[in-house]
């Protein structure tokens, strides 16, 4: 016994002596926690003072976890949309128990008290005095007066480290910087209803949006409510249920149960003097607006300095929620446990929606600055949401939408990443028109409206509400919409949607699915060239807006049959035809793979179809002609309108498509605008823009009870309608105008088919004047587009037509104007025609005498001068020339 004693206590001595001889154990740093930060330093931050910091663990597998992400998302893959259990996900990705452990020991060893654990291991909640953190990671914290805000933080001097062989990646609560931070704007009730509710199509306040218009204008005519589901939201203030009560009952909705989940010690009690708990009263709003019908929306709580991965990690852990709005972006640096969150949500099939923010187009440093509030606005594992300024029509349907930019640096935020690369799902695109990166991650991935939302708040207050906070939970009541049906069709919920996003706007669907908005940017001081929208992908709202049934059908159930197509068919022409086209080719598509059996119908007697039913084998394709049919030609004059229904027979999903008949109408739909709005047009455009008998801006209608009254502001609006043209046809377009005010700025462009034929700046005080212009046609559609500002009222047009041929009214004076000894005349012209400017001493004599020689027009008008003479009379007239 007594040697065995001697030789363990020479063992013992022995490693003591190696310890010492091989020196300290080797550290990491952890980059990323604001060392060396630019605020004023104040001073070290008491030793006394206590913190709460959240420990993030690195995730075990990494690389099985990327390859099983991209399969979950992959339609060809036999792993598509198989989604984990939160243990499923702990076993295979979660840090080691023994790795858990350790760190548990080393916190506890360093004076750190462990105030919470978590099931997947990721994160570990800790408590300390500033003396033991300082000492535990080998950092000084000091204190620190914020370069832009007024405010005081503190942060770590230099960035921590901690023992090479802890799992540790980074540390919440070191650096309170940036704080979450909600991202909205309020701004006043318009109480004009005369001027505002008609353009904005608001039940609200003021025409401000609130409830059922969101679903009117989004989703109308779906029955989902998203019944069955649940909405998760981040918070990090309480809330006053009664507001939401007295939302629900201003805006007609049913009664939404509500659950409050209390994280980091946080009361729920609303604090902060209501600007945090405004924003969880727009969240929750904003959710039971777009999905009525809920089974519950559960609240993620934690304080005004609560920490967010410990929110994001407990919406990951419950997997109650399978739709998550988050409306705060924060800083601090702690990307690494943050992603790897996301990623346990994608992978357990969660929709997580971020808003991008309210700060316009970020440049690059700006994107991923740990100091600032914009984690996690850039990450590639959710789907970051832009804000759009939506125009709505009768019954509240979508009519427009441009980028929301509110000026002085406040709008859709957008931008390029300087930290993550580019995604698998972004890649291949054609970056050059929108100015996005073909190496890093862009954003955002799509967008909804995000201005004149009517929210009520702080025990009983209410605003018109502004922002990407609003445009984000609404986005998650969507997804509970699709989740809905994707449920009732025994499919798993869409998860994370970018890669079937990006994939369906890269096809013929895409327009049917979603809105594409390309007017209006998100520009400012900081950035006056970037970001412009544009069609297709841009960084101010991404892909777009939802198109209700057709993009829930599209993500809920990708279904095998693809029509293309899906923009329908349009047909025009005189009472008794002939009509153009006459008809239309619809390919349809299997990309599943097994054959699958189709079925065609429609109800109108006037549409004849080349076959109703048949079979396409696996990833093959069949074509369907349908044609007007014998009776088309005894309708009498007007609209008609049908769908084309097509349906999979195996999964029962019916696909419809619009078919219009356009009976002796003018190719201008609503010219003259006595639908008492905007219907056939697209406007897209801010301020005040609406049809209205133009009484509130001094001036009657030119013809009729009704005018366009546009009233853009800041930057150019725009007015489009797509019309039926011959090819090589010539078309007289027409309309009348009127600038009724003379001030400045004002500007107002005509362009056809993409090239611009008249612009003006600075109008002056011009009555209503007609305009015309000869054009010709190289297609079989043009879109003719009118833009528009008028920064102090608002302009008029009326009576727009296009006619084909050449035939133009007689030309019209608009103004004379006298300078000196010197009188100009201007008169509506038609670009390429020729006129003569004549004058007479005497009318009751049948001679008049050309003033000069004949000019042919450049534009909508043309001018003349003429020196004052000695005589005491003259007369002048315009001629049309053949």
């Amino acid at each position: 016994m007594r040697k065995l004693f001697c030789l363990c206590a020479a063992v013992f001595v022995f490693c003591l002596a190696w310890e010492s001889w091989a020196g300290p154990v080797p550290r990491k740093t952890l980059p990323g926690h604001g060392g060396g930060n630019t605020g004023t330093m104040l001073g070290r931050l008491p030793g006394t003072d206590r913190l709460n910091l959240a420990l993030g663990l690195q995730l075990r597998n990494p690389d099985q976890l990327a390859v099983l992400l991209e399969q979950i998302c992959d339609p060809a893959s036999p792993n598509y949309r198989r989604y984990l259990t939160p243990e499923e996900f702990a076993e295979r990705f979660g840090p080691a128990e023994a790795e858990y452990q350790k760190v548990i020991g080393f916190a506890r060893k360093q004076g750190l008290t462990v105030v919470g654990t978590h099931a997947n291991r990721m994160l570990l909640d800790v408590s300390g005095s500033v003396e033991d953190i300082n000492q535990a990671f080998q950092v000084t914290l000091r204190l620190y007066h914020h370069p832009m805000e007024a405010h005081t933080f503190h942060a770590p001097d230099t960035e921590p480290s901690v023992e090479f062989n802890l799992a540790i990646v980074d540390i919440s609560g070191l650096n309170n910087s940036a704080p979450p931070h909600p991202q909205f704007v309020i701004t006043a009730l318009n109480t004009n209803n005369n001027l505002e509710a008609q353009p904005n199509g608001g039940s609200g306040p003021g025409g401000a949006f609130r409830g059922g218009d969101f679903r009117a204008a989004y989703a109308p005519g779906v029955a989902l409510a998203g019944s069955g589901q649940v909405v998760g939201l981040v918070a990090f203030n309480g809330y006053y249920e009664n507001d939401i009560r007295s939302y629900e009952g201003q805006a007609g909705l049913a009664t939404t149960p509500l659950e409050n989940i209390l994280i980091g010690g946080f009361n729920g009690i609303p604090t902060g003097g209501g600007f945090g708990s405004a924003e969880v009263s727009l969240d929750i709003e904003m959710a039971i607006s777009m999905a009525p019908g809920l089974a519950k929306v559960v609240i993620y709580e934690a304080g005004p300095a609560g920490n967010p991965n410990d929110v994001l990690n407990r919406i990951a852990t419950d997997n109650v929620a399978k739709q998550i709005g988050c409306s705060w972006a924060w800083g601090g640096g702690s990307r690494t446990t943050t992603d790897q969150i996301f990623q346990q949500m994608a992978a357990q099939g969660q929709s997580f929606f971020q808003a991008s923010g309210d700060r316009d187009a970020l440049l690059p440093g700006a994107v991923d600055n740990p100091s600032a509030a914009v984690t996690p606005t850039s990450s590639p594992y959710i789907t970051q949401v832009g804000g759009t300024s939506l125009a709505t029509g009768a019954n509240g349907v979508w009519a427009a939408e441009t980028v929301w930019n509110a000026g002085g640096g406040t709008g859709s935020g957008g931008g390029i990443s300087s930290y993550y690369v580019i995604p698998s799902w972004q890649q291949s695109m054609d970056m050059t028109a929108c100015h996005g990166s073909t190496l890093n991650r862009n954003f955002p991935d799509v967008a909804l409206t995000a201005d004149n939302v009517y929210v009520i708040y702080n025990n009983g207050q209410s605003a018109g509400f502004g922002g990407t906070s609003c445009a984000a939970p609404l986005w998650a009541g969507f997804a509970a919409l699709i989740n809905q049906q994707a449920a009732a069709n025994g499919a798993p919920a869409i998860g994370f949607i970018n890669p079937a996003l990006y994939g369906l706007a890269k096809t013929s669907s895409y327009l049917a699915c979603l809105h594409d908005i390309t007017t209006g940017n998100n520009t400012s001081s900081s950035s006056p060239n970037d970001y412009f929208a544009v069609s297709g992908y841009d960084l101010c709202t991404g892909w777009g807006t939802p198109r209700g049934q057709n993009l829930i059908n599209a993500l809920a159930t990708p279904e095998p049959l693809k029509i293309s197509p899906l923009a329908g068919f349009i047909a025009r022409g005189p009472v008794g035809g002939p009509f153009s086209p006459a008809s239309q080719n619809f390919i349809l598509n299997n990309a599943g793979g097994a054959a699958l059996n189709w079925s065609l119908a429609s109800t109108a007697a006037w549409l004849a179809l080349s076959s109703g039913s048949g079979t396409i084998g696996s990833s093959a394709q069949a074509a369907v002609t349908v044609s007007l049919s014998a009776l088309a030609d005894t309708l009498s004059a007007g609209i008609y309108t049908t769908t084309l229904a097509f349906t999979d027979i195996g999964s029962g999903l019916i696909q419809t498509v619009p078919v219009s008949l356009l009976v002796g109408q003018p190719l201008v739909m609503n010219g003259n605008f006595e639908r008492g709005d905007f219907s056939f047009w697209i406007l897209n455009a801010n301020g005040y823009n609406l049809v209205d008998t133009g009484s509130a801006f001094g001036f009657s209608p030119h013809a009729g009870g009704y005018a366009a009254i546009l009233g853009q502001y800041g930057s150019l609006g725009y007015l489009s309608q797509t019309i039926p043209t011959i090819p090589g046809q010539a078309y007289s377009v027409s309309f009348w105008l009127n600038s009724p005010d003379g001030q400045t700025p004002s500007q107002f462009l005509v362009s056809w088919g993409g090239s611009t034929i008249f612009n003006a700046t600075n109008l002056g005080n011009l009555g209503w004047t007609n305009l015309q212009f000869l054009v010709n046609a190289t297609a079989s559609t043009t879109v003719i587009q009118f833009g528009f500002r008028n920064d102090p009222t608002a302009l008029g047009l009326d009576d727009v037509s296009v006619v084909p041929g050449q035939t133009a009214t007689a030309p019209v004076f608009s103004s004379v104007l006298k300078t000196n000894n010197t009188i100009q005349f201007t008169w509506s012209s038609l670009a390429g025609r020729t006129y003569q400017v004549q004058y007479t001493t005497n009318l009751a004599g049948a001679n008049w005498s050309n003033l000069g020689n004949a000019l042919t027009a450049a534009a909508g008008t043309a001018t003349a001068a003429d020196s004052i003479s000695a005589e005491p009379q003259r007369f002048y007239r315009v001629v049309l020339l053949p």
